[in-house]
Formats: C-alpha cells, sequence, structure tokens
C-alpha cells in the first residue's frame, strides 16, 4: 500500500511524518501505527515500529558517506537482518527501481533521480 501525504507548505505534513515515525512526542493525544502506540514505545521497540513504514523525504536522507547498496542495507541492518538475506534482498529490490548497476556508487555520484530511487529502495526493502 501507498499513501502520499501532500499539503501546502506549513500544514503539518512533516510533523505528521515525524510523530509516525517516533522522532517527536505528541503534545496530547496518542499515535498508534498499526500495533504500536507510539508515544509509549521504549527506544529499543522503534526500529520494529519503522520496519512497518517506508518514508521517502523530500531531501532523500542518504547517508552520504555509503553507497546505494549500503544505504538499503542499512535499513535491513538496523533490525537485525542476517548478512546473506541483506546480500539477497538488497540486489534485488535495486534492480527493482532500475540501479544494480549503481550500486557502488555513492550519493554524489548520482543524479537526483537516482537518489531518490535509493530513497524508495531503502523504505521498500522491508516489505
Amino acid at each position: 500500500e501507498f499513501v502520499f501525504l501532500i499539503g501546502p507548505s506549513g500544514s503539518g505534513k512533516s510533523t505528521f511524518m515525524r510523530l509516525l515515525l517516533a522522532e517527536e512526542s505528541p503534545t496530547s493525544g496518542e499515535v498508534q501505527v498499526s500495533k504500536f502506540h507510539v508515544n509509549k514505545l521504549s527506544g529499543r521497540h522503534i526500529p520494529k515500529l519503522r520496519q512497518v513504514i517506508g518514508c521517502v523525504f523530500q531531501d532523500f536522507r542518504l547517508l552520504q558517506q555509503k553507497t546505494a547498496f549500503e544505504n538499503v542495507a542499512f535499513a535491513l541492518e538496523v533490525i537485525g537482518k542476517q548478512s546473506d538475506v541483506i546480500k539477497k534482498v538488497v540486489p534485488e529490490v535495486l534492480e527493482m527501481v532500475g540501479l544494480s548497476g549503481k550500486a557502488n556508487r555513492l550519493p554524489t555520484e548520482m543524479s537526483g533521480g537516482e537518489q531518490q530511487r535509493v530513497a524508495i529502495a531503502r523504505a521498500f526493502v522491508n516489505r
């Protein structure tokens, strides 16, 4: 399932996403994503929450010192996936977004569109 969050500048899109991803706490009320009560979540459970949400930000939030492969793999590493799984799945997802030949490139060596596809692959890899 894909959901696109759009709206005018200042309407709360970024705040909403920070709440969903447990990057920020609500001033009132509750935030629930799937089975997770986000505002009651301990720090060690946040990676599990983020496993059910794939998010592509406007600035992509790529790790500049990591290759396309490593950026996508990082999403699996933080949730404890085994290296053999990572080595199998990451190339498949990079191929799906048309970047199989660019796995060893750093973000600075890719176009904006290619960087966006790395971010999409990273968001999708947990599915």
